[in-house]
């Protein structure tokens, strides 16, 4: 991989994605310095092919870094790896996938470990399609995060329940799908939930993925919800139209999901 050349063809700010198997150290390391000067982030998948003092010297070099416990799963490696990424302007990023463990399990990354790393500023991930979340482990990591000045994110995949709108006044990102006519009963806990994450100062995503009812729809963009609209356009008579404009307007934080901002993982 030419890095100079993927950073030259950067065209945003929010930076340029790659493996950390796709350049040797030497290459990635140049291309995060570079990217750091000119304002493009190199954002770095890690995939457990460097050490974590090799992470440690790209993040302090100005790299993004995005790693997960499928790839480490020690805590003060993540913890160290973040501190570096701080000191170089950037950030690190943390995908939990696997259950939440209850503490002191041992060889796992348990629920205290996570709240330690979102305190310390690891910006945490979490999603529920895979297995279901506990609002009582995930609400104080949230608020962990808010400590830490690293907003965690959280993708739900389940009915709306109403510690939702506590996750939301935690500082969290929050990403579920618009309700369709079939789960209106959805919309009341989202406009609350968008609410309350407009008022911590991150927000709640929401991603149109089938048939909506465009009136709701504006109820909650109007409640502070962001819009990410995963169908085609809709025809220029229709009413959902202005309302795809406008969405695209608001765009939410870099920090709003992990790695992009408009995926629902």
């Amino acid at each position: 991989m030419d890095s100079a050349v993927r950073l030259d063809e950067a065209g945003e700010q929010r930076g340029v994605v790659v493996r950390d198997d796709e350049a040797d150290f030497a290459g990635l390391r140049e291309a995060s310095s570079a990217g750091r000067r000119r304002g493009v982030r190199l954002r770095l998948v890690d995939t457990g092919k460097l050490t974590a003092v090799e992470l440690e010297w790209l993040g302090q070099a100005g790299a993004e870094i995005y790693t997960s416990d499928l790839t480490r799963r020690n805590l003060s490696e993540v913890v160290l790896i973040s501190r570096a990424c701080r000191r170089g302007g950037s950030a690190a990023s943390f995908f939990h996938h696997g259950p939440l463990e209850a503490e002191g399990a041992e060889g796992r990354v348990d629920a205290a470990a996570l709240r330690e790393m979102a305190g310390s500023g690891v910006y945490l991930a979490l999603s529920d399609k895979e297995r279901p979340r506990e609002p009582e482990a995930l609400i104080p990591m949230a608020a962990a995060g808010r400590r830490g000045k690293s907003p965690m994110v959280y993708y739900h995949h389940r009915p709306v329940g109403p510690w939702l709108e506590g996750l939301a006044r935690e500082g969290a990102w929050i990403h579920a799908a618009a309700p369709t006519p079939e789960r209106d009963e959805d919309a009341s806990g989202l406009r609350r939930t968008a609410a309350a994450a407009a008022e911590s100062g991150q927000g709640l995503v929401l991603h149109v993925q089938g048939p909506v009812d465009p009136f709701r729809l504006e109820d909650l963009f109007a409640a502070g919800a962001y819009l990410v609209f995963e169908t085609p356009p809709a025809d220029f008579r229709s009413p959902l139209r202005p309302l795809e404009e406008r969405a695209a307007r608001r765009l939410p934080g870099l920090r709003a999901g992990y790695l992009y901002r408009e995926f629902m993982r």
